[in-house]
């Protein structure tokens, strides 16, 4: 096994390529948001306007508390938190044609530890490694924790990366790990003015975030890889406590009531951000959505139905991207199944083209699950290759 404090070059670069595609603007998932398309900026009326428009969170509170929705008889919570809850994510095609991959010539694997030289022999091994060379295979885990009253909200959030990648290699195949940790604490406030049609947000962000690569050759994977990856852990911990490596942020966001059921809205996020001597590009994403007046119930058999739509990530110049890649649409109905009991919602959308969707419930006003698929562009323009998540949590809260 390779000691990570004395890498090869091609094993620095290789691990250089792995730590710069990580180094986006650190922000939580907006599960809610990301269900109907990423369109939400205009909405965010609950706990995750914390993550997507602090502005969002005077919509919060009982009836009497914001004209515009009490007008519309819109549904409305006036806590809503997340005591905690856990997330995971993984691509199952990718992982599926790996776990057939390594069962197929796990033998061969077992055999080489004793005779590395012996995979040469295998001409078929390395043909279909080839399927795998130099493509990340990542898993993600998260867990967050936060909640929301009028004008009030904050949020503990972690979101880990461990991305297995394999090298074909000049003698044998060599598999790299890396861990990335991203832990935030966020807070953020609001008021509403002109009887409530508009509402302006502030929040504060302090993430810490730190990267750790490790290599084996692939023989060595299975024997030593729990190991590494339980150091990979500890010494990333160990690097979070680094107070001079955090980065600090803030948050403006805006929402205006045009009509009761009718919302513009805007969000500039992790502005004056900086990690590694580098700024951190902001954010920036409005949007607008409408909520049809006939379709809300404020009662026991409470509704709401929203139509969304925004445009995200205004800031960022990337290579080979349409206009129109940063257009998200969606809806949403939320509804209460059975009064005092079961409330779910389905959600639908477009993001940058490729389709989202989200079903998120709640038991008992306590026990909380969601699922949510949506895609991002991996390849090196709009339309060149889909990268899809399929991603679940579940948590307790209010």
């Amino acid at each position: 096994m390779l000691n990570n404090d004395n890498l090869p070059t091609r094993t620095v670069l290789f691990a250089l390529v792995l730590a710069t595609a990580s180094m986006a603007g650190p922000l939580n998932r907006s599960w809610r948001s990301l269900g109907m398309g990423d369109a939400g900026v205009a909405i965010s009326d609950d706990a995750e306007a914390v993550h997507r428009n602090p502005a969002g969170l005077s919509q919060l509170g009982f009836k009497g508390s914001c004209a515009p929705l009490d007008n519309l008889g819109y549904k409305r919570n006036a806590v809503d938190a997340w005591i905690v809850g856990v997330g995971f994510d993984v691509d199952p095609e990718l992982a599926m044609k790996l776990y057939r991959f390594y069962d197929r010539y796990d033998s061969s694997f077992s055999a080489a530890e004793d005779d590395p030289k012996g995979l040469l022999k295998n001409k078929q091994l390395f043909d279909d490694i080839y399927e795998f060379d130099r493509l990340p295979i990542p898993v993600n885990t998260s867990i967050d924790m936060g909640g929301a009253i009028r004008n009030y909200g904050g949020a503990l959030w972690t979101d880990n990366e461990i991305s297995l990648q394999i090298d074909r290699g000049a003698l044998t195949p060599k598999a790299g790990i890396r861990l990335g940790s991203t832990i935030a604490a966020e807070a953020a406030t609001s008021r509403s003015f002109i009887d409530d049609r508009l509402n302006l947000g502030f929040g504060y962000r302090i993430v810490a975030r730190t990267d750790e690569f490790r290599e084996y050759d692939i023989t060595e994977l299975q024997t030593e890889g729990e190991k590494g990856a339980t150091r990979m852990l500890l010494k990333s911990l160990s690097n979070i406590r680094r107070s001079e490596d955090w980065g600090h942020g803030l948050d403006f966001g805006v929402i205006w009531f045009q009509t009761p059921g009718l919302r513009y809205g805007g969000a500039i996020q992790n502005v004056g951000m900086k990690f590694y001597g580098k700024f951190v590009t902001p954010d920036l994403s409005a949007g607008v959505a409408w909520a049809p007046r006939p379709f809300q119930r404020n009662d026991k058999w409470s509704r709401k139905i929203n139509f969304a739509m925004s445009a995200t990530e205004l800031l960022e110049d990337t290579l080979g991207y349409k206009p129109l890649s940063k257009l998200n649409v969606g809806a949403e109905w939320e509804q209460t199944v059975i009064p005092h009991t079961i409330v779910g919602r389905i959600s639908v959308g477009l993001k940058g083209g490729y389709p989202t969707a989200g079903v998120s419930g709640m038991l008992l006003h306590f026990l909380k699950g969601e699922f949510l698929t949506y895609a991002e562009e991996g390849g090196k323009f709009t339309g060149d290759e889909e990268n899809r998540y399929y991603m679940v949590r579940l948590g307790i809260g209010l």
